[in-house]
């Protein structure tokens, strides 16, 4: 007999759920929203991998938001459903570029919770090369953003010669 398919969350108590995390978020409360995940939760950074469990989770937050004080999190949009988010948002730094628009690389955190309204895995994605990047041109001015510029050149060769080697071996 198969076994019957879990529980799903219902969107309204989603909507509750993520507004809690939102809220806890716009707090810089790490440990609030560390205890909106299970406690064998899972939580996915681009930089750092996958963290798995509640405890995991809350010493990642607090060593990860280190240092980040200035940093905002604006959100694009949301999209709601039955125990599933997705966001989309922004890492924003403090200060602006010459040209005025912020130094912010984009982002999207994928939702999971569970029947319980629990977070069971969350998945952040977005660019890390452009994070860099943006961090080296706001903490270090026109020097940063030169760097950042010879970065973007060099990346750019080796994604083509890494093309270029990958054509030759067909």
């Amino acid at each position: 007999m198969p076994t019957p398919a879990p529980e799903t969350l219902s969107p309204e108590r989603t909507a509750a759920a993520y507004a809690r995390h939102r809220q806890a978020h716009e707090a810089r409360d790490w440990d609030a929203i560390a205890e909106l995940f299970a406690v064998d939760g899972r939580y996915c950074d681009g930089f750092f991998g996958w963290i798995e469990g509640r405890e995991a989770i809350a010493a990642f937050l607090h060593r990860s938001m280190a240092g980040l004080e200035g940093w905002s999190f604006p959100i694009s949009w949301e999209l709601v459903g039955a125990g599933r988010v997705v966001v989309h948002w922004h890492n924003q730094l403090p200060g602006r570029r010459p040209d005025g628009s912020a130094y912010a690389v984009p982002g999207v955190s994928m939702i999971r919770y569970g029947s319980d309204g629990l977070i069971v895995e969350q998945r952040d994605l977005y660019d890390r090369l452009a994070t860099v990047q943006a961090i080296a041109s706001a903490r270090t001015g026109a020097l940063g953003r030169a760097l950042a510029w010879s970065w973007r050149q060099v990346s750019t060769r080796a994604l083509e010669l890494s093309h270029k080697l990958v054509t030759l071996s067909e």
